[in-house]
């Protein structure tokens, strides 16, 4: 007989996303051997406890990891249903057997890379900005970014009352109408992050894909199409990151940032030097 906790073991069976399910717990759908239960770290031990969902039985049990990468296209939420009706990822992944769901969010007017899978745990880790997990998108934006205005996002700009940790850019092109693209990666993943500080320094996002989070690329894998990760695919991800050895790794995580932090610093001082 096995026992975890409610949360982690309802991730493990696929019955909802990791928001979701903490959600409903905090709502009291769900009842552990007919007693509702409101704490996320009650032990469910299996097999033996019966766990229901609004009343109805859960028929399900830990399932095997699983890991796919998805190239979500322009015009469908990164969710696995939408209110509004419109098209979800899980229009796209009828064919996956497995119950898994998309780590973090792509917005609905970007396409690119999404990690979609049924391991909690990893999918937390890869959301947590702690872990420095980096994710890189290729941008087009209005007009050619200035110099002064590349090193103020390279150095941490303030936006909306917060510093954001420092952007990394690459310039890859210039459009023949004189338009940018741009590659760029960040650690953090406040919604809408880069095409807010890139509006606000005078060059607003007219598309966005990402092509890679942590050391998993989108590569050739047509829009709307999805694959399986390998097995060495996933465990370079964890051994590049430390998953296995959380406290390094959320220190070495919380060093890389203040380390970008101390060199935003440093070229503000020699500016102001100047």
């Amino acid at each position: 007989m096995k026992e975890l906790k409610l949360q982690k073991y309802l991730q493990e069976c696929g019955v909802a996303s990791r928001r979701d399910i903490r959600q409903w717990i905090h709502d009291g759908r769900f009842q552990v051997k007919g007693r509702v239960v409101t704490d996320p770290n009650f032990p469910v031990r299996f097999p033996g406890d019966t766990v229901h969902l609004n009343g109805k039985p859960l028929k399900l049990a830990p399932q095997e990891k699983s890991y796919f990468i998805f190239n979500k296209p322009v015009g469908v939420v990164s969710t696995l249903a939408d209110p509004e009706g419109r098209p979800t990822v899980s229009s796209y992944i009828g064919r996956i057997r497995e119950r898994v769901y998309p780590v973090g969010r792509l917005d609905f007017n970007s396409d690119g890379l999404m990690l979609l899978t049924n391991d909690g745990d990893l999918a937390n880790f890869v959301l947590s900005a702690r872990n420095g997990v980096p994710k890189t998108y290729l941008l087009k934006v209005k007009g050619a970014l200035a110099e002064a205005t590349r090193k103020r996002l390279e150095r941490g700009m303030f936006l909306e009352g917060e510093r954001l940790n420092p952007f990394t850019i690459e310039e890859v092109k210039m459009t023949g109408s004189g338009n940018s693209w741009l590659k760029v990666t960040i650690n953090e993943g406040k919604k809408h992050i880069l095409r807010k500080a890139f509006k606000y320094s005078g060059h607003p996002v007219e598309k966005l894909r990402r092509i890679t989070i942590g050391t998993l690329t989108l590569g050739k894998l047509p829009l709307g199409e999805w694959r399986e990760l390998r097995e060495v695919e996933i465990a370079e991800l964890k051994k590049t990151f430390r998953f296995n050895e959380p406290s390094a790794g959320k220190r070495e995580g919380r060093a890389r940032a203040e380390k970008g932090k101390s060199k935003g610093r440093e070229r503000e001082e020699k500016g102001k030097r100047k």
